[in-house]
């Protein structure tokens, strides 16, 4: 029971921040498969339900707060352009699970409105951070804590 909480709790954070969702798998040590299954299956429902309800969400947030701050450009800003602007959605989509997943899909629905093509991309953005994250982790024994404080 506790292990199908612990992938309950996974599958929820990776619906909105996937990283969050990988690094709590990682603390939890589920293992590779139900790591694999839980974060990559909460990161596609989260893309499923922000491409598709994210307008939705868009207007009920702006009635929620209507004034809303200026914006502000800053370097963050301006390197999201020039990845947009330079590798387009596949850029994107490879950026997504480091940032949020809201903000990549509001990005990514701002180049496409295909959205059977962000769903793919995402799909194998996801396979391919959860295989570079879990697989030296469960596979190859590495540590990537002691791996990446030994670099840094």
């Amino acid at each position: 029971m506790e292990e199908f909480f612990s992938a309950l709790l996974v599958f929820g954070l990776s619906t909105i921040k996937f990283l969050s969702g990988i690094v709590t798998s990682l603390g939890l040590h589920q293992g590779l498969l139900p790591s694999y299954v839980s974060t990559v299956g909460g990161g596609i429902i989260g893309v499923f339900v922000f491409t598709f309800f994210g307008e939705i969400i868009s207007i009920w947030y702006n009635k929620l707060f209507p004034n809303r701050t200026k914006r502000v450009f800053t370097s963050w800003n301006r390197f999201i352009v020039k990845v947009r602007r330079n590798f387009g959605l596949p850029g994107i989509a490879f950026l997504t699970p480091l940032l949020s997943i809201p903000i990549g899909i509001f990005l990514s629905l701002s180049l496409t409105k295909d959205k059977g093509k962000i769903l793919l991309f995402m799909f194998v953005s996801f396979l391919a951070w959860t295989t570079i994250i879990f697989v030296p982790y469960y596979l190859l024994d590495i540590n990537l804590k002691d791996w990446f404080s030994s670099i840094f």
